[in-house]
């Protein structure tokens, strides 16, 4: 039997320039808790099921795989969103643009079209500040567009739509 603090401590990702945040948001997904519960409780078992699966974990991100792609979501603006491989992993610098956007747009009605929408994080980051504006997300990308429309349907947002297309068609 293993114990949060034991396993947080020989995690041994010393490739990644965030070993501790990437350790800890493994474990946490490991035995579905948050991070803050990790600090909280350093002293709780950890299952042997959990501690295999966080092991897995550990060996793909030693392997140079993102953090993002391991869990299947990364946190943009207000939203989580699903991601994968076929999609770029929506970055913090990204939110830039989202803040931008939403400082020159007024809250009135407006077409917006995010084109190359991969995750949808950006049209949906807008879609889901301003009610009023119709966003259109395009990707030529099918599987990315699937992707796209899933965020978009578990986010409930009914003022964007996702379609695949190739830009200039």
């Amino acid at each position: 039997m293993t114990i949060i603090a034991s396993l947080l401590r020989n995690a041994q990702l010393p490739e990644s320039p965030t070993e501790r945040l990437d350790a800890e948001l493994l474990l946490a997904a490991a035995i579905g808790k948050s991070r803050s519960y990790l600090h909280t409780w350093p002293e709780r078992i950890v299952s042997s099921e959990d501690a295999q699966t966080y092991a897995g974990y550990l060996q793909r991100r030693r392997g140079g795989e993102p953090v993002a792609y391991i869990l299947g979501q990364q946190g943009f603006w207000k939203i989580d969103l699903e991601v994968a491989p076929h999609t770029l992993i929506p970055r913090p610098d990204t939110e830039l643009l989202v803040e931008t956007a939403l400082e020159l747009q007024p809250a009135l009605p407006a077409k917006v079209l995010d084109l190359g929408t991969g995750t949808g994080a950006i049209a949906l980051a807008l879609a889901s500040e301003r009610p009023a504006w119709q966003v259109t997300a395009v990707d030529r990308v099918e599987e990315a567009a699937a992707l796209a429309e899933r965020n978009r349907k578990r986010l409930g947002l009914a003022n964007a739509e996702v379609r695949v297309s190739h830009w200039f068609d």
